[in-house]
């Protein structure tokens, strides 16, 4: 009897586990704000390129779906990579519209996403 307890006691501990780490990296919570651990680290800025919000990237291929927040005030934008760049995320005129601050051309507090 006493086994058995223990491993009920056991599983128990890894259910508690598995949930605390599922609610803390946002994991299974489609609403769920930005995890905190950004795919790209520094600061991020646009290019004067027009057309729907894109962005281009020197690490995500091509079609690959993004997910932009700016930390200081809460907005985000999604972006699909459409070419190469220098950057590990460059935004377009119209996706940083979106997300940037009055006056500001640059994104240093921000969180990048990589959408599946």
């Amino acid at each position: 009897m006493r086994l058995q307890r223990k491993h009920v006691l056991a599983a128990g501990v890894a259910v508690v586990a598995a949930a605390t780490v599922a609610v803390g990296t946002g994991l299974g919570f489609a609403d769920s704000g930005p995890s905190g651990q950004s795919a790209c680290p520094g600061s991020i800025t646009f290019s004067a390129e027009g057309g729907a919000p894109g962005a281009t990237s020197d690490r995500f291929p091509v079609g690959t779906r993004l997910r932009v927040t700016n930390l200081d005030n809460d907005r985000a934008t999604t972006v699909t990579v459409t070419g190469p760049s220098a950057s590990c995320v460059l935004l377009n005129s119209a996706a940083m519209e979106q997300i940037r601050e009055p006056g500001k051309n640059l994104v240093r507090n921000n969180v990048v996403e990589v959408l599946r």
